[in-house]
């Protein structure tokens, strides 16, 4: 056989090989999961706050109902730092509500103890005398630039976005309601925290806004944003796991107290900066610091402000139009800032 004739072959050969890959299922898996597939997946992504540069470790679930201009949910995690956990709790309402729900986890080796995940590196010590740390640094842009990728992943930038935390996960979340800036979120809803950050110039970090700069603006900024603080009506128990130093006693004696503060102090600063408060307080019946159970009853939120389950979004809107919620809690104004 000629020379010529064997590098026909092998050409050939190498061609028919290289369709058939291309064909394989295994090659149709991984371009569906460009755009994330029904059901479970996980996912890196890059993401340089922390003290590595390790990418973020993503859980997802797509129900078989989600489409972009459904809800999307970012899930928060608690202490444990256990987002697949969380995302396992999160499927069951996220079929029934076809949901896309995002659990981004926040390792101990990225952002290492309260001060990374709890209150997003704003200062290098909770003791309250600690260094203010660069805004730069601080870790609640990553919960917008999370938004918009998994926006961009999905082709789903009219999608309305909710940000959810449950436990540290609130704490971190309430914190991006005040020091967020600019949100891409629709709706921040910060549950069963166990300490909060107070609204008041008057106590120090980490428990108050003493020592942080935090201008009028700011405060009138994250009033105006759409939160609803979401409480276990029996997370009313002192345990290992809850904060007890004197400072965290004063905003209460258990989370569901500390939660009723907060809200309390916020609605207060807002009516003395004669400013519009669109946060909402919900208390949820004989659940206590349960994440799955506080799962449940976040999506009664979710579709009494955005969605029914048949009909999809109602009356949403993209950009910087208003978006008006028929909600069973309140009728809400507010604008949407939306990537």
């Amino acid at each position: 056989m000629s020379l010529r004739r064997k590098l026909f072959l092998l050409i050939s050969v190498v061609i028919l090989c290289a369709g058939f890959l291309l064909s394989s299922p295994s090659h149709n898996r991984s371009a569906e999961s460009a755009g994330l597939p029904v059901g479970k997946s996980s996912y890196g992504f890059v993401e340089q706050t922390g003290v590595t540069s390790d990418p973020i470790r993503i859980y997802a679930y797509r129900s078989t109902g989600w489409k972009p201009g459904k809800v999307i949910v970012v899930v928060f995690h608690g202490s444990n730092r256990n987002a697949k956990n969380y995302r396992s709790g999160w499927v069951g309402p996220a079929e029934d509500n076809n949901l896309l729900i995002i659990c981004p986890e926040f390792t101990q080796a990225k952002y290492p103890g309260i001060r990374y995940y709890n209150t997003g590196n704003i200062m290098d010590r909770m003791s309250g005398n600690g260094i203010l740390q660069p805004q730069s640094r601080w870790v609640f842009p990553a919960i917008d630039r999370i938004i918009n990728d998994i926006k961009t992943r999905t082709g789903a930038q009219e999608s309305p976005v909710v940000v959810f935390g449950h436990s540290a996960g609130a704490q971190m979340v309430h914190r991006y309601a005040i020091f967020g800036g600019r949100t891409d979120a629709c709706l921040i809803m910060p549950a069963n925290a166990g300490w909060y950050m107070m609204p008041d110039t008057k106590v120090s970090f980490p428990y108050g806004l003493g020592g942080v700069p935090v201008s009028r603006e700011k405060l009138v900024s994250a009033f105006a944003k759409p939160v609803v603080v979401l409480l276990g009506e029996a997370d009313n128990k002192r345990n290992s796991k809850l904060r007890t130093t004197p400072k965290a006693d004063r905003q209460g004696l258990n989370r569901l107290a500390r939660g009723k503060n907060f809200f309390k102090t916020a609605k207060i600063k807002a009516a003395e900066l004669g400013v519009p408060f669109n946060w909402k307080l919900v208390t949820v019946p004989k659940v206590g610091h349960q994440g799955a159970k506080m799962a449940n009853a976040a999506v009664k939120v979710i579709n009494s402000m955005f969605k029914d389950k048949k009909s999809g979004p109602l009356s949403f809107y993209n950009g910087s139009v208003p978006c008006f919620f028929n909600s069973v809690i309140s009728f809400w104004k507010f604008r949407c800032t939306m990537a």
